[in-house]
């Protein structure tokens, strides 16, 4: 059965990257970003029929996240196979008024494939639990109603900021949860990142797990910040800065790490930056390496001794989480010492060094036994965990499952 398939994405069009960036003042999304073009490729590597990408820019709004107060409208081509003339949809990016007005200019859009007759099975795929997103599903069933309708639900909306609300964004948050609910009846297939989401979000469609896609070796890689290291044996932290996500246990555990020839390099940003910056002040070891793109990023992890993601599983939203980091971890070919969150399945555990305990201890422990192994040793731990993820997890054998479900 040939599909044809209109992907509502939240993605930056690759020529197009480097633009975005320069006007950034916030984080940018990089995890959420790779995701969505390895299911995108994994799917045009299927030959499953034809994709249309409609998107939104993932950019926080003018003034303090953004320069431009108006995203235009431009075409842009995520294939040679197909003439798919994406397009990221003119948007305004003004702080307080994008959440309200921003679905009117996709509608045009949606109404336009949805009438389109090509002979083949219609798929819209979104990308996350997004309310306007959920909106334009609604609409491009009521336009046809033989359209199958799916959703890659990456993050529980209870759960989706890193920060808690307060006053008017707390309602509003509140507000988009509740009406994300009252949509889901509009989704006919779901994909979700681990099991839990099934039950805390009360689906009733069929859905599938898919705990994500291992980072391949075409991925483009920046060895220029890794050369800066001058090959030191370092532990790396990538990613972001916030203490829910375990930033102080790490430093904590690494102070119980005696070792004077090995470094803790952290790159990312986040709440927790002052606190790195202080404790370098009295640990020359560590080594903070403020914002770092993608390509930077996997540079370091692959010229790592270990890898370490200190997210422990003390809160309730780790039942729902499995941790890009960890995939992009496994598949570098560098170690990887975390904890065993109940999102991870037990496949992996045999590929994941799990420390005993919350304890700095604990981790402190599970990370020196990596850095003693002989380097033949440790070298062939992580060559086995990359070759697990990159022969069952990566993007052509996880696009497959999810086309299979689909159909």
């Amino acid at each position: 059965m040939s599909l044809d398939i209109l992907f509502l994405g939240k993605l930056f069009p690759r020529e197009k990257e480097q633009e975005i960036k320069s006007k950034m003042k916030t984080g940018m999304q990089d995890a959420a970003n790779a995701l969505q073009w390895n299911i995108i490729d994994g799917f045009e590597a299927n030959d499953f029929g034809q994709m249309k990408i409609i998107n939104y820019l993932p950019v926080d709004s003018y003034p303090n996240g953004y320069t431009d107060k108006f995203i235009e409208s431009f075409t842009f081509q995520h294939t040679e196979k197909y003439k798919a003339d994406d397009v990221n949809v003119k948007c305004c990016n003004i702080f307080g008024i994008k959440r309200f007005i921003n679905s009117l200019y996709f509608k045009k859009y949606i109404k336009k494939w949805a009438k389109e007759d090509k002979g083949k099975k219609k798929v819209i795929l979104a990308y996350t639990a997004n309310s306007m997103f959920l909106d334009l599903v609604k609409l491009a069933k009521k336009y046809n109603k033989n359209i199958v309708a799916g959703c890659i639900i990456a993050d529980i909306p209870q759960f989706a900021t890193a920060r808690q609300e307060t006053g008017l964004k707390k309602l509003y948050h509140d507000y988009q949860v509740k009406k994300c609910a009252s949509l889901y009846s509009f989704v006919d297939r779901f994909v979700l990142l681990t099991k839990y989401m099934a039950r805390k979000l009360e689906i009733k469609s069929p859905y599938i797990v898919v705990e994500g896609i291992a980072t391949t070796d075409e991925a483009p890689v920046d060895e220029a910040i890794a050369n800066t290291l001058n090959n030191d044996r370092y532990i790396l932290y990538s990613g972001t800065l916030n203490y829910k996500f375990g930033i102080k246990v790490l430093l904590d555990a690494f102070e119980k790490i005696t070792d004077e020839s090995l470094r803790l390099v952290i790159c990312g940003f986040g709440e927790a930056e002052e606190l790195i910056k202080e404790k370098q002040k009295t640990d020359t070891r560590i080594v903070y390496l403020g914002r770092v793109d993608r390509a930077g990023a996997l540079a370091l992890q692959r010229n790592a001794t270990v890898l370490v993601n200190p997210r422990q599983n003390n809160e309730e939203f780790t039942q729902y989480s499995f941790p890009s980091k960890n995939l992009e971890y496994l598949s570098s070919g560098v170690p990887l010492v975390a904890y065993k969150l109940d999102g991870i399945p037990d496949e992996y555990d045999e590929f994941i060094a799990y420390p005993e305990s919350d304890s700095p201890e604990a981790l402190a422990h599970e990370i020196n036994e990596i850095c003693n192994l002989s380097d033949e040793d440790r070298i062939a731990r992580g060559k086995k965990a990359k070759d697990f993820v990159f022969k069952n997890k990566n993007k052509v054998a996880q696009a497959q499952r999810i086309i299979e479900f689909i159909k």
